[in-house]
C-alpha cells in the first residue's frame, strides 16, 4: 500500500488521501487503535459501533477540517475542536436514524441508488460518471461498489427520515415579520461613560502590596518547567533521495490544469467619486456630475495620475489611482466588465458600483495564457520532490513509533531509523528556553506527558518528532521584589476599576433624580455621548461588541429611557438613556419576507431535528469506551 501511494504521489486523489492518514496518524497514533480490533468504540441498544466505523468516520471528519482550515490544521486545533467526539456523535446519531428507517420500513428504490451515485461529481470524469474512475476512487478508500451501494442506500434511507420528520415544520408570514422585525429594529441610545483611566492618582500602597503577596503566594511563583529528549525527521533529511518520473509529473500537469493557467488581465487606474449605496436620487445625480467633470478633465489631457491625487476618494488616491495588475475576478462588477471591454490608453466615462462612480484608465492589457507541461515540468518535479520528502519522514517518524509500540526504547527506535537523540535545556510551558522554531508546540507536547512518558507521533512545522520527557522541575516561590510590578499593576487596575464603578453608580442615582441625562450631564460638567443606531448582534462602534449592553439598550422607550443599573464593558462604566428607535417599516419586511421565511424555517427544522435525535438518545442505551474519546 505505502509503496503504491509513493508511486502515485502526483495523483491529487492520493495527496488528500495522504494528508489525511498524515493527521490520522499524528492525532491517534500508530497502533493505538490496533490493540484490540475485536472491541467496539460505543454501543446503541446492543448494537456496535467497531473501530473501522470510527476510523473512518473521524478520517472523513478530518477531510472536512483540512479543507476549511488549510495548512493551520495541527493535532491541537484537532484536539480543540473535539474531533474525536465529534465523529462518534456523528456515527450514534447514523444509527439512530437508521434504527427508525428501519422500524418505519423506509425503502430506497435501485432507481433512486442509481440517480444519487451518478450525480456524485467525485465519481465524474470530463464531467460524465466513469464506472473505472468509481471503482478507482472506492478503492483508495478501502472499498468496493456493492460496500458503497449499501453505505449510501443507508444515507438515503436517513434522508428520508429526516425529511418526513422536517415535513411539518412551517414557517406563517406573521412569524417571519415578527423575526424580521426583531432581528433589524435599530436603537441609538445617549451615555455617560466614567472608565477607570480617569483616576490616575489611584495607586496601591506599599503595605497593600505585601498584604497582596502574603495573600496570594500560590500565585506568584516560578513557571513549571521540563527537559525533554526527541527524534526528529525532517523533510531536509532525504534532500536527494527522491526520483521523480516524467510520467509522475505529465499526471500532475493533467490532473491540476487550472493551476497552469494565467487568465486575461489589466492594468488600470481609476478616480472614485463616492456615494452610498443607500443614497437617494438626488445625491446619486449629483457625484455623477462630479465624475463627469473629472472624466471630462482627463480625456481633456489632464495627467491622469495627478487628477486622482486632487480628485480620487479611494484608497489608492495617494498612487495617483492606480490599481495595478488584475483579472477579472479581483474587482467587484460592473467595475470588471467595464475595465476589459477597454482597450489600452482609454478612459471610460463614470461607472458605478456600490462604492460610488468610477472613471477608469487602462493602460495595459495581458491575454490568457496556458504554461505549457515543458514550462512547468521543473517547477512541477520540485514540488513533487518536497511532497515525496515529506513523505519518507512521516513514512520514517512511523518506525520510530512502531518501535516505541512494540516496547522498544527511544535510544532503540532511534539506533533502528538512523536518527540521534537530542536533549533540551530547561524550558516552560511557552517554550522559552528552546531552541527551535516551533518551540511552542513542542513545549505543549512535552507539558502533556507524564515522566518518562515518549510521545505519539508531533508534526511541527513540517517536520515530525518523538518526544520523550526526562525531567519536571517543580515551581519556586518568586520574592515579592521579583512580581511588585506585576502587582502593583493588577492592584492598580482593582482601586480604579472599582473607582470608576463607584462613581458611576453615584451618577446613575442622580440621573434617577433628573429629568434627563443631558441635564445631569450640564450640571456636573460631564460628556455627553451618543451612539450610531445599532442592531441586537451589532458591535456599536463607540462601545466595542458587548451583549449586555445591546441586550440592555434595547429595552429601553421613551416613557422609560433610563437603564436602571450601570453597565460594565470592556472599555469602562455606562449609564445609558433612550435616544432613538427605528422599527422596518412594511415595504422593507416584505421585500425581505421570502428570505427571512427561508432562514427562519432552516433553524426551525435544526432545532426540531436536534431535539428529536435528543430524544432518540434518551430513549437508547449508549455505552461508549472512553479510550476512543478522552
Amino acid at each position: 500500500m505505502l509503496r503504491y501511494l509513493r508511486e502515485n504521489t502526483g495523483n491529487w486523489i492520493i495527496k488528500i488521501f495522504l494528508g489525511i492518514i498524515v493527521v490520522v496518524f499524528v492525532f491517534l497514533g500508530v497502533g493505538s487503535m490496533n490493540s484490540d480490533r475485536n472491541n467496539s468504540v460505543a454501543s446503541i441498544d446492543d448494537d456496535p459501533i467497531t473501530v473501522n466505523e470510527f476510523q473512518d468516520a473521524y478520517k472523513n471528519m478530518v477531510a472536512q477540517m483540512q479543507e476549511r482550515f488549510q495548512d493551520n490544521l495541527t493535532d491541537d486545533l484537532l484536539k480543540a475542536l473535539n474531533v474525536k467526539q465529534q465523529a462518534l456523535n456523528s456515527l450514534i446519531e447514523k444509527k439512530l436514524v437508521t434504527a427508525q428507517a428501519e422500524k418505519l420500513e423506509i425503502m430506497v428504490t435501485d432507481q433512486e441508488l442509481e440517480e444519487s451515485i451518478l450525480a456524485i461529481d467525485a465519481f465524474h470524469k470530463n464531467g460524465r460518471f466513469d464506472m473505472d474512475h468509481y471503482k478507482q476512487v472506492l478503492g483508495l478508500n478501502s472499498l468496493n461498489p456493492e460496500m458503497f451501494e449499501q453505505i449510501q442506500r443507508n444515507a438515503l434511507k436517513r434522508q428520508k427520515v429526516q425529511d418526513m420528520i422536517l415535513s411539518s415544520i412551517s414557517v406563517s408570514d406573521l412569524e417571519a415579520q415578527n423575526f424580521y422585525q426583531y432581528q433589524n429594529s435599530r436603537m441609538a441610545v445617549e451615555y455617560i461613560k466614567v472608565s477607570p483611566d480617569e483616576f490616575t492618582d489611584l495607586v496601591p500602597t506599599e503595605e497593600q502590596i505585601q498584604a497582596h503577596y502574603m495573600e496570594n503566594r500560590d500565585r506568584y511563583q516560578s513557571d513549571p518547567k521540563r527537559r525533554a529528549a526527541f527524534l526528529k525527521f525532517s523533510p531536509e533529511d532525504y534532500q536527494g533521495q527522491v526520483t521523480i518520473t516524467q510520467t509522475q509529473i505529465k499526471d500532475y500537469y493533467e490532473q491540476h490544469p487550472d493551476e497552469f493557467k494565467t487568465p486575461e488581465k489589466v492594468e488600470a487606474s481609476h478616480i472614485l467619486i463616492k456615494v452610498d449605496d443607500t443614497a437617494d436620487d438626488q445625491t446619486v445625480k449629483d457625484s455623477q456630475k462630479q465624475a463627469y467633470a473629472v472624466y471630462q478633465r482627463a480625456v481633456a489631457g489632464e495627467d491622469f495620475a495627478e487628477l486622482a491625487k486632487k480628485t480620487s476618494q479611494g484608497p489608492s488616491r495617494a498612487d495617483g489611482g492606480y490599481l495595478g495588475i488584475f483579472d477579472k475576478t479581483s474587482m467587484i462588477q460592473p467595475f470588471a466588465d467595464k475595465a476589459f471591454s477597454m482597450k489600452p490608453g482609454e478612459i471610460s466615462e463614470p461607472v458605478r458600483t456600490r462604492f460610488g462612480w468610477h472613471v477608469i484608465k487602462v493602460m495595459d492589457r495581458f491575454d490568457a495564457d496556458v504554461t505549457s507541461l515543458e514550462q512547468a515540468a521543473e517547477e512541477i518535479e520540485t514540488r513533487l520532490a518536497e511532497q515525496e520528502m515529506q513523505n519518507l519522514a512521516y513514512y520514517k517518524a512511523g518506525d520510530a513509533f512502531d518501535a516505541v509500540i512494540d516496547g522498544d526504547t527511544l535510544e532503540q527506535a532511534a539506533l533502528i531509523t538512523g536518527r540521534q537523540i537530542d536533549t533540551t535545556d530547561a524550558f516552560d510551558r511557552n517554550g522559552n528556553g528552546l531552541e527551535l522554531e516551533q518551540a511552542a508546540e513542542f513545549a505543549r507536547a512535552a507539558f502533556d506527558l507524564e515522566q518518562q512518558q515518549i510521545s505519539d507521533v508531533k508534526q511541527l512545522g513540517n517536520a515530525y518528532f518523538l518526544i520523550k520527557a526526562l525531567e519536571t522541575i517543580a515551581p519556586s516561590q518568586l520574592p515579592v521584589e521579583a512580581v511588585k510590578d506585576r502587582i502593583t499593576d493588577t492592584l492598580t487596575r482593582k482601586l480604579r476599576m472599582a473607582a470608576a464603578q463607584t462613581r458611576a453608580k453615584e451618577l446613575l442615582e442622580e440621573a434617577k433624580a433628573s429629568d434627563t441625562l443631558e441635564k445631569l450631564a450640564q450640571k456636573k460638567n460631564l460628556t455627553l455621548s451618543f451612539t450610531e443606531l445599532f442592531t441586537r448582534n451589532d458591535s456599536v462602534q463607540e462601545i466595542g461588541r458587548s451583549a449586555d449592553f445591546n441586550r440592555a439598550a434595547f429595552t429601553l422607550t421613551k416613557i422609560d429611557p433610563l437603564y436602571p443599573e450601570v453597565l460594565k464593558t470592556d472599555k469602562g462604566f455606562y449609564i445609558i438613556s433612550f435616544k432613538e428607535k427605528q422599527v422596518p417599516v412594511t415595504d422593507e419586511i416584505r421585500e425581505n419576507l421570502s428570505d427571512i421565511r427561508q432562514q427562519l424555517l432552516e433553524a426551525k427544522q435544526r432545532q426540531y431535528y436536534q431535539a428529536w435525535i435528543n430524544e432518540l438518545r434518551n430513549k437508547s442505551q449508549i455505552e461508549i469506551d472512553p479510550q476512543f474519546v478522552n
